[in-house]
């Protein structure tokens, strides 16, 4: 029964002395880096609605690797169709990120 026992505790060992650096070689091939640059940032949905011109919301954007980003939002000051709020939940298109604030506008996609 010892015998048994430590065959087992020394087959344990060697797998895992095995199979921790083929794990890390395959995840190191596997996995595709992928950094999001702000260019990338163009739509987007709000989780935090903007009530005022003052007042700062949140935008979450995805990304094609199915990560995403949260930004502090403001209302993009426009001289034609002039915005004063913008709901919960409503997809936004990201005019410009300036100092980390995303400034959006209401986007309704086509599709």
């Amino acid at each position: 029964m010892l015998i048994i026992i430590i065959a087992v505790i020394i087959i344990a060992l060697l797998l895992t002395v095995l199979f921790i650096p083929i794990m890390s070689l395959f995840n190191s091939v596997s996995d595709q880096p992928y950094q999001a640059d702000e260019k990338n940032l163009l739509v987007g949905r709000l989780t935090v609605g903007i009530d005022d011109n003052s007042a700062v919301g949140e935008v979450m954007t995805e990304f094609v690797n199915e990560s995403r980003k949260t930004l502090p939002a403001r209302i993009y000051h426009q001289k034609q169709h002039p915005v004063t709020s913008i709901s919960k939940n409503e997809e936004v298109l990201i005019i410009e990120v300036s100092n980390g604030v995303a400034y959006v506008i209401p986007y309704q996609s086509k599709f």
